[in-house]
This record gives structure tokens, C-alpha cells and sequence, in this order.
């Protein structure tokens, strides 16, 4: 089976609810994550693009965001496993920090 990522055609920021329903046991990147004022979890981002599988392909397009808009246009960013088991893959700060 191939390793084919997903492009979120017209992304917006949606709340964690809403990606967990959205994008339930797929790979996300995710962009622009704000967290809960005591900074404890998500609570919600943009997902740009999503796979089944396909961990290294999003940390390429992860890559090309950066050089792409910026570092401060993509701000928080990472990549995550949504699904019932915690597999998270890669949970990124601010480049700043």
C-alpha cells in the first residue's frame, strides 16, 4: 500500500471535538494549535493535511510549510495520531521556544 497524504482542502481551525470527529484513526499535521489556558492539552487547531500511515511523508510536508509560509505563519505546529490509543507521534512548540 502506497504512502498517500491528504491535502485539507480550504483548512480552518476547528476544535479539538471537531478534528477528534473529523479525522478519527488518521495522522493529522496540524498548524496554528492553541492549548487550554493552563496549557495542559489541545484545544484545537488547523489541520492542513491528514494520512493513514504516512508519519515520514508528513514530517516532509511539515518541511515544506515552514520554508513555504514561514515559521511564523504556521506558528505551533506538529504532527499527532487522533485515535483511541496514544500514539502520538510528535508534538512541536513554538519555533521561538
Amino acid at each position: 500500500m502506497g504512502k498517500n497524504i491528504y491535502k485539507v482542502e480550504n483548512p480552518i481551525y476547528l476544535t479539538k471535538d471537531k478534528i477528534r470527529e473529523k479525522y478519527w484513526d488518521k495522522q493529522v499535521l496540524l498548524t496554528n494549535i492553541e492549548m487550554t489556558s493552563d496549557f495542559s492539552r489541545m484545544d484545537g487547531a488547523i489541520v492542513r493535511y491528514y494520512a493513514f500511515d504516512a508519519r515520514d511523508e508528513l514530517y516532509q510536508k511539515l518541511a515544506e510549510l515552514r520554508i513555504s509560509e514561514g515559521e511564523d505563519a504556521i506558528e505551533c505546529c506538529g504532527i499527532d495520531y487522533i485515535g483511541s490509543i496514544n500514539l502520538n507521534l510528535y508534538a512541536a512548540g513554538r519555533a521561538d521556544g
